[in-house]
C-alpha cells in the first residue's frame, strides 16, 4: 500500500524546481504574500557540509516486525500522544487472498502493456484516526513526480497496485486523478481492499462540487480520505471555515470515510477547530529529516490529529550534500537496506504516514523486501532528528515561506 520515492528520482517534478500551480487564487492570510504554488526555485542545499556519523554507538537493535494491514482495529490513538499502530507478530508478505484479475475494459492509458494478475498487499501497518477509522502508513502517490505525463501516472500507479500497494493518495491539482481511476479498473483489485485519498485545491462554486468531480474522474463511488489541500483555498478566516463545514457535510453523506487538511499550520488548523463539528483527521505535510516543521508535529499530538508526511526523501532526492548523508549510510549497511528505506522507516517509526512514488517496479519490490525487515531504534530515530535540524531545505511553497522559514 505504498511506494517509494526512491533515492533516485526527485520529489517534486523532475526538473529541480517545485511544480507550478496556476489555477485559482492565491490569497492568503498573514502568512505573507502568495504567489501562485511552486513557481520559484527550491532552496539551495544550504551548508554543503556534510557531517559524518560519528556522535556515539546507536542502541542495540530488537527485531520487531510490521503488522499487516487488516480491517482489524489497533492500538487507540490518544489525544497527546503519537497515534499507535500494531506492534505484534507480522504476516509475511503476500499471505493474504489474491484477488482475480478483471475482465473488464482497458483504460486508453498503457493498452500496450501486458496483463498481469494483481499481487496480495503487502504487509503495511495501520494507524488509527480519531474517527475510528484506519490509515496504512505507507502511501503510493505519483504526485506531481509525472506532471504532464499521463501515461507515466497510469502505468506507475498499476504498477504499485499489482505490486500490493494499495494505499493510493492523488489530487485534483497534479491532474492525476483519472488516470489513477483508470489504474485501479485495470488492476481487478476489489475496490474494499483499496485506500484512497484525494484533495481539494480550488472551490469554483462549492466543495461538493468540486468533491463530484473528483468522484467522477476517479470512477469511485466514495474516498477513504478527502483533504483540502492548502489554507490558500480561502482567503479569509471564515471563508475556511465555510470550506471546512462543506467538507464535514460531505463526510456526513459517507462519500469521503475520513477528512483532513495539507499543508496546514499551526494557525490555520486553529481557526478550523474553532467552529468544526469534526475535527480534521489527519494534516499531510512535507516532512523529512531538513523540515520538521518545529512545532507543528507536536501540535497535531495534542489535538489527536495524525500526520503525514509527503516528499519524504527530499535530503536523499535533492538536498545533497548535508548533516544526515553519514548516519543514512551507516544504518543503510547495518540493516542491509537502502538510505532511501531508512528515510522511509524515519518517518514511519515516529507513527507518521509517509507517502512516497516511485516509476520502478524494482524499487517496488526492494520496498516490499527491506521495509518490514527492520525498524529502527527509538536513539536512531532520534540522532537522525537532531542531524537533520542542523540543515533547512524546503522543497514546495518557497514562493509563500522566506527562506530561513521552519514552520
Amino acid at each position: 500500500m505504498g511506494s517509494i520515492d526512491s533515492s533516485f528520482y526527485p520529489s517534486s517534478n523532475g526538473n529541480g524546481q517545485t511544480h507550478s500551480y496556476g489555477s485559482g487564487p492565491t490569497n492568503s492570510y498573514g502568512s505573507g504574500p502568495t504567489n501562485s504554488y511552486g513557481t520559484g526555485p527550491t532552496d539551495s542545499y544550504g551548508s554543503g557540509q556534510t557531517n559524518s556519523y560519528g556522535s556515539g554507538p546507536t542502541d542495540a537493535y530488537t527485531p520487531r516486525q510490521m503488522n499487516s494491514y487488516s480491517s482489524e482495529q489497533t492500538g487507540s490513538y490518544g489525544s497527546g500522544q503519537p497515534s499507535s499502530y500494531s506492534t505484534g507478530p507480522s504476516n509475511s508478505y503476500g499471505t493474504g487472498p489474491v484477488s482475480s484479475y478483471s475482465s473488464g475494459p482497458a483504460s486508453s492509458y498503457g493498452s500496450g502493456q501486458k496483463q498481469a494478475s494483481p499481487s496480495t498487499a503487502l504487509a503495511n501497518p495501520t494507524l488509527r484516526l480519531n474517527d475510528g477509522n484506519e490509515i496504512p502508513m505507507l502511501a503510493f502517490g505519483p504526485g506531481s513526480v509525472f506532471s504532464g505525463q499521463p501515461d507515466q501516472v497510469f502505468n506507475s500507479a498499476l504498477s504499485a497496485i499489482r505490486n500490493g500497494f494499495y494505499h493510493l493518495d492523488v489530487a485534483e491539482v497534479d491532474g492525476n486523478e483519472q488516470q489513477l481511476g483508470s489504474a485501479i479498473r485495470q488492476s481487478g483489485v476489489p475496490r474494499s481492499q483499496l485506500f484512497i485519498t484525494t484533495k481539494v485545491w480550488t472551490v469554483g462554486t462549492t466543495v461538493r462540487a468540486a468533491f463530484d468531480a473528483s468522484l467522477e474522474r476517479l470512477g469511485l463511488d466514495y474516498v477513504d480520505l478527502y483533504l483540502v489541500n492548502w489554507p490558500q483555498i480561502a482567503d479569509k478566516p471564515d471563508r475556511l471555515q465555510q470550506i471546512w463545514a462543506e467538507v464535514e457535510a460531505i463526510k456526513e453523506s459517507g462519500r469521503a470515510r475520513s477528512i483532513g487538511v495539507s499543508n496546514f499550520l499551526p494557525e490555520h488548523l486553529d481557526i478550523i477547530l474553532r467552529s468544526a463539528r469534526v475535527k480534521p483527521a489527519i494534516n499531510q505535510i512535507e516532512y523529512h529529516t531538513y523540515l520538521q516543521h518545529g512545532n507543528l508535529v507536536d501540535f497535531h499530538r495534542q489535538h489527536n490529529i495524525a500526520t503525514a508526511a509527503y516528499a519524504p526523501l527530499t535530503p536523499i532526492t535533492k538536498a545533497r550534500p548535508g548533516p544526515i548523508d553519514g548516519i543514512f549510510l551507516s544504518l543503510a549497511k547495518k540493516y542491509g537496506v537502502t538510505e532511501a528505506d531508512i528515510a522511509l522507516r524515519w518517518v514511519i517509526d515516529q507513527g507518521i504516514v509517509a507517502v512516497t512514488s516511485t516509476s520502478s517496479e524494482e524499487r517496488l519490490q526492494s520496498l516490499r523486501r527491506n521495509l518490514p525487515s527492520f525498524k529502527l531504534t527509538p536513539g536512531e530515530v532520534q540522532e537522525i532528528s537532531y542531524l537533520g535540524k542542523q540543515k533547512h531545505f524546503r522543497g514546495f511553497f518557497n514562493d509563500i515561506f522566506d527562506a530561513g522559514d521552519r514552520r
